[in-house]
C-alpha cells in the first residue's frame, strides 16, 4: 500500500508537467509577403497571373488578394499589360496572345504602395509527344489487388541533359492535377537522349473514371531547373516532412526579386488525349 501512495503523486506530477501554454510569436506583421503564382505559355490564350499576400500559418481562409497593381510581361520585341478586371487578384491580358518558344520573358509589378517586383523565365521548346495509351491493371506492388488506370507516355527526350518537365491531367475537361501534390514533373537526368515508351506518368483510381468512356487529356510543359527546384522543395517542406530524420525547415526558393515568394515561368506546351473505357483495357 505505501508503494502506491508514492507512486500516485508521481504520476500525477508526470501528467502536469506535460501542461504548458505556449505563445507563439508569428510574428506577421513583418512577414505580410506578396505571392506571385502564373506562367506565359507558347498556346494561344488568355495569359494570367495571381498575386496575393502570405498570411498566418493557423489561419483558416483564403488568402488576401493583392490588388490595383500595374503588371506586365515582355521579352525584347513586345510587352503585354495584364489586368484585374475583377478586382481578385487574377491579372489577366486583354486578348489571347501566344509566347514564342526560345525567348526570354520578364515580369514586372509595381504594387499601389510603390514597391516594385520583377522575374524572369525562359521558354524552352520542347519536342511533341508521339502518343498516349492507357493499361488497366494493378500496380507493381504485392499487397495491392486493386485495379488502376494506368496513363502511359511515348516519347522521344532529346540530349543535351538538363530538359525538365511538368504534366498535367485533365478528365473530361476537368482539371485533375490541380495542386501540386497531384502533379508529375521530372528531370532528365535518367532518361536524356532516350526513346521512352510506355512510361505511366499517372496511375489513376478507379474511380477516377466514373462515365462509360471518358477522354483523357495530357499536358506535357517545359520548364526550367529553377521552376523544378521550387517545387519539389515544397514537396520537401509538406509532403515529404515529417520523418524523424527530416532536417529543420528551410525557405522555398523563388525566382521573384525584393523578398516575393512564389514562382513565374514561362513553358512551351503539346499535349495529346486518349479515350478511355471504363473498366476494361482498350
Amino acid at each position: 500500500m505505501k508503494k502506491l501512495i508514492i507512486f500516485i503523486p508521481i504520476i500525477y506530477l508526470l501528467i502536469s508537467s506535460c501542461s504548458e501554454i505556449i505563445d507563439m510569436n508569428l510574428n506577421s506583421a513583418n512577414n505580410n509577403r506578396l505571392v506571385v503564382e502564373g506562367r506565359i505559355t507558347d498556346e494561344l490564350k488568355i495569359q494570367w497571373l495571381r498575386l496575393s499576400r502570405t498570411s498566418d500559418y493557423f489561419v483558416n481562409q483564403q488568402a488576401n488578394a493583392e490588388i490595383g497593381a500595374i503588371v506586365s510581361i515582355s521579352n525584347e520585341d513586345t510587352l503585354f499589360n495584364l489586368s484585374d478586371i475583377n478586382n481578385n487578384g487574377f491579372y489577366t491580358t486583354n486578348k489571347a496572345i501566344a509566347g514564342v518558344p526560345g525567348k526570354t520573358y520578364v515580369l514586372n509589378i509595381l504594387l499601389t504602395d510603390g514597391e516594385s517586383y520583377t522575374a524572369e523565365s525562359f521558354l524552352k521548346p520542347i519536342l511533341p509527344m508521339d502518343s498516349i495509351n492507357y493499361i488497366y491493371r494493378k500496380t507493381d506492388h504485392p499487397f495491392d489487388d486493386k485495379l488502376y488506370y494506368h496513363i502511359n507516355l511515348f516519347v522521344q527526350e532529346p540530349e543535351p541533359i538538363g530538359d525538365y518537365y511538368l504534366w498535367e491531367l485533365f478528365i473530361d475537361g476537368i482539371h485533375e492535377s490541380d495542386t501540386l501534390r497531384k502533379k508529375t514533373f521530372i528531370s532528365d537526368e535518367y532518361i536524356n537522349g532516350s526513346y521512352v515508351a510506355n512510361a505511366p506518368i499517372y496511375i489513376l483510381e478507379d474511380t477516377k473514371i466514373m462515365k462509360d468512356t471518358s477522354m483523357v487529356k495530357i499536358q506535357m510543359l517545359s520548364i526550367s531547373k529553377d521552376e523544378y527546384d521550387f517545387k519539389f522543395a515544397i514537396l520537401l517542406e509538406t509532403d515529404y516532412s515529417g520523418a524523424g530524420f527530416n532536417g529543420p525547415p528551410a525557405n522555398i526558393p523563388s525566382n521573384i526579386s525584393n523578398g516575393a515568394v512564389g514562382y513565374f515561368g514561362a513553358s512551351a506546351v503539346v499535349e495529346d488525349s486518349v479515350l478511355v473505357f471504363k473498366g476494361q483495357n482498350p
